[in-house]
């Protein structure tokens, strides 16, 4: 290797084995014993020293920055989590210095290598860059950087990439709301918002789906990527109305966030329907301006404050341990139920 510091890339390379693959046998997972094999001789080849060993030996002063990367601050979601990760950032002394990356955009690398030169202590990762793709192309991108400091994400976890993670359990999420829509005498539910693309989005959607298929209910499928502002929740409501006739409409939304609910409120009054007596409406995320709505709106609390102090906290844990560990940790979440399902304010 010419003293070269042997990276996870070169152990792949020897071995003739995929990067997951490594990562996977160094972090005690499901690998054949061939694979292993392969992966455990070309580390003694190689003379290789995983990341988190290489750490615990490095010199120079104490580095109390933080990263912190969301996608899009004007959403309220993100700020919560954001605000979250700052105040446990400041409590335990370290400074937090955030980035931003588009929603709609994949894992860019330009940021990674932008996040390796100015080197955090840590960086903690939520929306598109670890939401927007495969795990496969995920993973490519994300050890790199997992390569030169400790990661905690908070999304669905990533398979293969070793790090810190913390999630809602998203698929709850949409059980409850479809419980609560069923006990209260709604048959035809649906799914309105999201895209595929984001692997959160795509966990809820495809639960509803599930759920409704396993419960033998009426399953309304919208029939094309929406998105996650209100103009889509607009446009989902008018393009699904229009499409089906008065009898064959829902009677009830589940949207994929609060803005969406929100632009789907707006349309439902412009087609001169109640809420909650034509249609009942459901959002996701607790936004601030819920409460206020006319009606009230019910919706999902996936607690984003907590996920931003949990994810700094338990990174500055691993730091201060000086070795990196792979920790998980699926938070349930709550039902908030107001006006817009035709019930007084009550959480479940």
């Amino acid at each position: 290797m010419n003293n070269k510091q042997a990276t996870i890339y070169d152990v792949a390379e020897h071995a003739g084995v995929s990067i997951a693959t490594v990562s996977r046998v160094l972090s005690g997972g499901s690998a054949s014993r061939a694979a292993r094999q392969k992966v455990e001789a070309a580390i003694a080849a190689l003379d290789y020293t995983p990341p988190a060993s290489r750490r615990g030996q490095e010199k120079g002063p104490e580095n109390r920055t933080l990263a912190l990367v969301v996608s899009n601050l004007s959403n309220p979601y993100y700020a919560c989590l954001a605000a979250g990760a700052e105040e446990a950032a400041r409590r335990n002394g370290y400074a937090l210095q955030l980035y931003s990356h588009d929603l709609n955009e994949p894992v860019s690398p330009a940021l990674i290598n932008q996040l390796i030169e100015h080197r955090p202590a840590g960086a903690v990762l939520v929306g598109s860059m670890v939401e927007n793709g495969t795990d496969d192309e995920l993973f490519s991108h994300l050890e790199r950087l997992h390569q030169v400091m400790p990661l905690a994400i908070i999304g669905p976890k990533i398979e293969g990439l070793d790090c810190i993670n913390i999630t809602s359990d998203l698929s709850l999420s949409v059980r409850k709301s479809i419980a609560h829509l069923i006990a209260m005498g709604h048959k035809r539910i649906a799914f309105i918002g999201g895209s595929s693309n984001i692997r959160s989005a795509s966990v809820r959607e495809q639960a509803f789906y599930h759920e409704m298929e396993r419960l033998g209910m009426e399953v309304l499928r919208t029939g094309a990527e929406s998105g996650f502002t209100p103009r889509d929740g607009e446009m989902c409501v008018a393009r699904l109305f229009a499409s089906l006739p008065e009898g064959k409409r829902p009677t009830a939304l589940i949207a994929i966030n609060d803005l969406v609910a929100l632009g789907a409120l707006r349309e439902l009054h412009r087609l001169n329907l109640r809420v909650p007596e034509d249609v009942a409406l459901i959002g996701c995320d607790n936004q601030f301006f819920t409460p206020y709505l006319n009606p009230p709106l019910t919706t999902v609390d996936l607690h984003p404050t907590d996920h931003g102090k949990n994810a700094v906290s338990e990174l500055i844990n691993a730091i201060s341990g000086g070795n990196v560990y792979s920790f998980s940790h699926i938070r349930e979440c709550s039902l908030i139920i107001r006006e817009s399902c035709g019930m007084g304010r009550r959480i479940v």
